[in-house]
């Protein structure tokens, strides 16, 4: 993309995790590299900027997928579910993040850099309580 020069965008993908809102025990190293990838996006928006290439990241929550299907079925996670998202319900990769994509590499997104996006029903809203009060 730089070396073309036509700009661009790059679309990171961390975690709720990763945010200081997000904290979960035992996740120590997923965190930490969810945490340097929201780092990375940033700089690499500051860096990239001069050459129009967009650089933005987005964090989900708890999403069901093909990859999460079985453990989605668990009820102590619909349990988490129910009491730590507003929205009661965990969240499908489409069109929940593949619309969010769609707009980060559409040119009406050309003024979009460096940002964090999450996106989990408001799980990281401050007042949800945490693990520990479940």
């Amino acid at each position: 993309m730089r070396d073309a020069n036509q700009g661009g965008s790059v679309i990171n993908i961390s975690s709720i995790t990763g945010l200081n809102r997000g904290q979960s025990p035992g996740a120590v190293a997923y965190a930490s590299a969810k945490a340097g990838v929201n780092t990375m996006t940033r700089i690499m928006a500051l860096e990239l900027g001069v050459h129009k290439i967009r650089v933005n990241s987005i964090s989900p929550g708890i999403f069901k997928s093909e990859i999460t299907n079985a453990l989605m079925q668990k009820d102590w996670l619909r349990n988490v579910v129910l009491r730590t998202v507003p929205l009661r319900t965990s969240g499908t990769t489409d069109p929940a993040l593949t619309s969010l994509v769609r707009y980060l590499i559409h040119d009406s997104s050309a003024y979009v850099s460096g940002n964090i996006f999450i996106v989990d029903g408001g799980t990281t809203l401050p007042g949800i309580p945490i693990f520990s009060s479940l």
